[in-house]
């Protein structure tokens, strides 16, 4: 069907807006289907408004009922994390975001934790790495106002408070007494700055648009953006466009982390050898380009993530189906990604050292509504009954081979608020008699 195409999701941090908004949301930057609706848009703004996150949730239930309704992406499934480790190591565990939580990684042998990577694309500066082999870095050698376990759950990192009464202007009071591994003290100024470095158009970085909610921020000129304020040296303030009730659930992400003063000064280079504030830090000279990078703990750190082990070695591998084989051998330690090749025997070969679980990572299918056929009345009658030729389940067991789950909406089970419930999520089910009904009903409108 020429124009329709299959579109893929990753939540950047855990709530359901992180779906809805961008992808959905009228005009948002990764609305590639052009969905617009006045009902939707109105309802998410009703849920950034609410006083909490478990009220919004609601309104964004709601919001999806819309969806379910007008099928502007067609829902297939939600991916699973599925990945291994070796007989080396205990306490493994991974996140919400397909991530293992390497921290708390134990190993009886006290050597460095072996785990597979990728190169980072970009110096490990947290508003220029939107890629996977980076970021991970990235996030073990930062942390933010607050952090995420494993369920997705946000905790208080460096936050000591982050406090609203409209949704809209937030203030937020950081621990004192914590530094960056150069000793620079970390406080309000070290978020200002860097958020002001991330969002200035000139500096191109990767993740800017992160702050495009924050008053001031410009995607044509350099701006400095005027909502943030520093009161003190653990006090700043942050003025919304609009109310977010899930503002302070995102600020777990890479993009939001603190930059020492050191950094501006040459900020290639500073990403080429880090100075961070999380659980690690980059051992100095151990990353060589294309084959690995070490990082050991920071023993100035204090946070709900310190290491548990003596350090974490990444391997660049060049194919997955190496480091499964090095896996096998007991030659590594962590494996995040478990090859397709292996799909169907990595469960037998691993035994209880196999991972296959829910991730936060939606699939669907899009036909845009401008396409011929696809518009109006006739246009939803039609996405409905393409839904309900599909046998997700079928497909999930046969082809993934159980590694994708069929998805009951539009975000993923692995989010608080998730349900699988919604009304008119009847759409979603395989039902090809219905499908065909509902096929004739739109060639009733206009015969294909």
């Amino acid at each position: 069907m020429t124009g329709a195409f299959r579109t893929g999701w990753q939540a950047d941090y855990p709530t359901l807006y992180n779906f809805l908004g961008p992808l959905y949301g009228t005009g948002a930057g990764s609305n590639d289907g052009d969905y617009s609706s006045d009902e939707f848009d109105s309802i998410i703004k009703q849920g950034l408004s609410a006083p909490s996150i478990d009220e919004a949730n609601v309104f964004f239930d709601q919001a999806q009922e819309v969806l379910l309704a007008d099928l502007p992406s067609i829902p297939l499934w939600y991916s699973n994390v599925t990945g291994g480790y070796s007989e080396n190591v205990d306490n493994v565990e991974f996140g919400w975001n397909s991530v293992p939580l390497y921290y708390q990684v134990t190993k009886a042998d006290g050597t460095a934790v072996l785990a597979n990577g990728s190169e980072p694309e970009n110096p490990l500066v947290p508003t220029n790495t939107n890629e996977v082999g980076g970021g991970r870095i990235i996030d073990m050698i930062f942390t933010g106002l607050v952090s995420y376990d494993a369920a997705g759950e946000a905790r208080n990192e460096l936050a000591e408070s982050i406090t609203s009464e409209d949704q809209q202007n937030w203030t937020i009071k950081i621990k004192p007494g914590t530094t960056f591994t150069n000793g620079e003290p970390v406080t309000a100024q070290s978020f200002v700055d860097a958020w002001n470095y991330g969002a200035l158009l000139s500096n191109a970085q990767k993740s800017s648009y992160f702050f495009e909610e924050i008053a001031g921020f410009s995607y044509e000129e350099d701006s400095e953006l005027t909502g943030l304020a520093v009161v003190d040296e653990t006090t700043f303030t942050v003025a919304l466009n609009q109310p977010n009730a899930a503002f302070p659930l995102q600020l777990g992400y890479s993009a939001y982390f603190p930059l020492p003063e050191s950094a501006y000064a040459d900020m290639d280079a500073f990403g080429t050898a880090p100075v961070g504030n999380g659980p690690y830090q980059v051992v100095e000279g151990s990353w060589q380009n294309n084959v690995s990078i070490e990082l050991e703990p920071n023993e100035q750190y204090s946070g709900p993530r310190e290491a548990q082990n003596s350090g974490v070695k990444f391997t660049f591998y060049e194919s997955q189906d190496a480091a499964y084989n090095d896996l096998l051998a007991n030659n590594l330690d962590i494996l995040d990604a478990i090859p397709d090749s292996a799909f169907g025997t990595y469960e037998g070969e691993l035994g209880e050292r196999a991972v296959n679980q829910p991730a936060a990572i939606f699939q669907s299918f899009t036909i845009p509504q401008e396409l011929e056929h696809f518009e109006g009345e006739e246009g939803v009658l039609r996405r409905q009954a393409i839904s309900l030729a599909i046998d997700r389940q079928s497909i999930t067991d046969t082809i993934f081979l159980g590694t994708r789950t069929p998805a009951s909406d539009f975000t993923s089970p692995v989010i608080a608020g998730w349900s699988d419930s919604l009304a008119g999520s009847d759409v979603l089910q395989y039902d090809p008699e219905r499908a065909k009904d509902l096929w004739e009903q739109a060639n009733e409108i206009n015969p294909w």
